[in-house]
Parts: C-alpha cells; structure tokens; sequence
C-alpha cells in the first residue's frame, strides 16, 4: 500500500512538473563555525538569546536544561522545516560523526517566526536532550540547524536508534532536506 501511494506521488510530481531544487551543504563545512550557519536565533525559558551576534558564546550548561524557542525571521510561513541539533566534540570523536539532541520536523514556518511561544511546534522524532558535555573534555560546540522539507508537511525521518555516533552526512542521504538554511552554535562545558 505505502509502495502505491510513493509510485503515485512520483507521477504527480512529475506529470504536473514538480521539481524540487534542494541543495545540502556539505557537513564538514558546517564545523567551520559562525561563519557558516547564521540567522537562527534560540531562546532559553530563562530569557538567554543566541544569535548572529553572540553565535559561539560560552553559556553554562544548565542555561538549556530546557527546550529552547527556535525562531527564524525568514522562514516562509507556507513551508515546513527539520531543526537538527548536534555535538561534534562528544566523546568519541570519531570524524563525521555526532551526539544527535533533538530532530524535530514539520515545523510550520510560521512557528518559527512565533515572537510570544515559549517552544518551537513540530514533530519531536528525537525529543530534546539538554547539553551534558562529560568532565574533563573540554568545551562542546552545539549546532542548531533548520532545513527546509522540500516535500512539505510529508516528512517522515527515520529515528537514529541511538543518539551516540550519528552520522548526519549519511542520514541526510536521500531525505530531500534542504540547507541547512539557518543555524547557529553556541558551546559549554562541564
């Protein structure tokens, strides 16, 4: 049945020529930092605001204890979009490879140009877990990064069955999701 309804919308797409123009940056990229990922802006329940010009600040872990509110000003309200938020400085630090905190899809973009929630609506297909970088490794940098779902509302994620060792690269394959579009990173330690 779900092979039906897949072969189906395939031909829409293509008999009313629906093309989706998706580009996806390449994950490495995104470690560079500030300079790569801008214009998201995260809110903690306690008031904390990061963004474009404090992106990469040092912040005590238990600043986001809680989920915090995601806003993106340009996000198009027709539009839904995935927020991904990773830490590519968890042990071990194997190379493409993450500590996966939260994907959240199907996200109307009108949510996240929301000024009076105090949480992002969608759907948490890996609920939000705090920060909790382990003694003794330094400071961890947390990437926060908005994709647009090119396939509207439909997106159904596979679930990572852990959230150590995710590999966005592959897990990105094939998801028709692109960007990120927005981002932002800021870093703790224990």
């Amino acid at each position: 049945m779900t092979y039906t309804y897949i072969v189906f919308g395939l031909l829409w797409r293509i008999v009313y020529g629906i093309t989706s123009q998706c580009t996806v940056t390449d994950v490495k990229s995104l470690l560079e930092g500030c300079d790569r990922i801008t214009g998201l802006n995260v809110t903690s329940v306690g008031g904390t605001i990061v963004n474009d010009h404090n992106c990469d600040v040092v912040l005590p872990k238990q600043v986001f204890l809680e989920e915090p509110l995601f806003q993106f000003s340009s996000a198009d309200v027709k539009k839904f979009f995935t927020l991904l938020i990773v830490d590519p400085d968890a042990p071990p630090q194997i190379d493409g490879e993450f500590y996966l905190h939260m994907v959240k899809s199907n996200i109307p973009g009108l949510a996240l140009k929301a000024k009076d929630s105090t949480k992002t609506v969608g759907i948490d297909y890996r609920g939000y877990k705090p920060p909790t970088p382990p003694r003794g490794t330094g400071l961890h940098r947390y990437l926060c990064l908005l994709y647009e779902q090119a396939d509207g509302n439909n997106f159904l994620p596979t679930v990572p069955t852990t959230r150590l060792r995710f590999s966005l690269a592959k897990w990105l394959v094939g998801k028709n999701l692109c960007g990120p579009i927005a981002g932002i990173q800021f870093r703790t330690e224990f």
